[in-house]
């Protein structure tokens, strides 16, 4: 089984309830890391009863996953115009916030602090906390996304990069929310670190 090849996926709290039997860590409230096997990616994910029937450990599976994640960062690229900027990233656009050093590169390159929508698993949407018209434009697209329902949504909250880590950024106050809904946190370990690397360069049309 040492051919096999696993990828971190960002799994909502909301569908993690409805699958016990993945295996999953925690990542920040509401959200959690599930592994999928691949590829193609995010179709079959990992369970308890895979993990026995191979004779692997959780912590084998989330190594070899993060492995293939930052192999797998050259294929990051950024597109759009301020003052919001979208992901792509072959449909697991949200993984890519596992990935430290990158956020650190891009929080240097928007106005104010590095906010960002992760509606769905494939969408992510990059603006600043100092731009007005990009974090309305973020909201928007993002409550329009939880208001049409669909598949594989994450959260509906935007998120703020500070120290390191993943926030949830206040929402305005006299910003109203489409079709709220409220996820629950999952009781999780908490995630292990992760081993410092750089990615290769990413193109990123600005």
């Amino acid at each position: 089984m040492t051919s096999t090849t696993y990828f971190p996926i960002l799994i909502s709290a909301r569908e993690a309830e409805f699958h016990p039997d993945w295996v999953l860590d925690r990542f920040i409230p509401g959200l959690a890391v599930g592994y999928s096997f691949g590829p193609p990616f995010g179709e079959q994910m990992v369970t308890w009863p895979d993990l026995e029937k191979m004779r692997v450990s959780r912590r084998t599976v989330k190594r070899q996953a993060e492995e293939t994640l930052y192999q797998a960062m050259s294929q990051v690229r950024i597109h759009g115009q301020p003052p919001s900027l979208m992901l792509s990233f072959e449909g697991l656009e949200s993984t890519v916030l596992l990935v430290e050093e990158f956020w650190n590169d891009l929080a240097e390159q928007v106005p104010g602090e590095l906010v960002i929508g992760v509606p769905a698993r494939d969408v992510v949407i990059v603006t600043g906390s100092g731009s007005a018209p990009g974090l309305e434009k973020t909201r928007r697209a993002v409550g329009r996304m939880f208001f049409a329902g669909g598949t594989q949504l994450l959260m509906q909250d935007l998120l703020v990069w500070r120290a390191g880590s993943w926030t949830p950024l206040p929402a305005a106050a006299d910003q109203p929310r489409e079709a709220e809904i409220l996820l629950p946190e999952l009781d999780l370990p908490e995630p292990e670190p992760v081993p410092t690397r750089t990615p290769e360069p990413i193109d990123q049309p600005q």
